[in-house]
């Protein structure tokens, strides 16, 4: 065998190698993604409360408003307005990723500002 030929099938297994070591590589990256994607969300802990009716310091209050598809043997739509009040702004977002994840269709509006302002 003369050296030349040697080195090209040597050349070939390694890009071979290099190849399969990528498309296995992939394979589990986009393995591990698929079921994390699929996943449904993981409810946040929110604690909301009833808005008082006058000016309460402190208190974060949560507007939302969106549509849902719902399957019950044919396509509709579910709409929801909502309005809650929190004892912090985290709760508040909390409740807000809860809502979008639940009601993915549509967003019309969601929000968290300081009750009373």
């Amino acid at each position: 065998m003369r050296p030349g030929i040697a080195r090209r099938a040597t050349r070939e297994e390694a890009d071979m190698r290099m190849t399969m070591a990528l498309v296995s590589t992939m394979a589990i990256l986009l393995g591990a993604a698929v079921p994390a994607a699929a996943a449904s969300f993981i409810p946040r802990q929110t604690e909301p409360i009833a808005c008082p009716a006058g000016p309460a310091g402190g208190l974060w209050q949560g507007f939302f408003h969106g549509r849902k598809e719902v399957d019950s043997g044919w396509m509709r739509y579910e709409d929801t307005a909502e309005r809650y009040c929190f004892r912090t702004e985290k709760l508040c977002r909390n409740w807000l990723y809860n809502m979008q994840s639940e009601y993915q269709y549509m967003v019309w509006s969601a929000d968290c500002r300081r009750f009373g302002g």
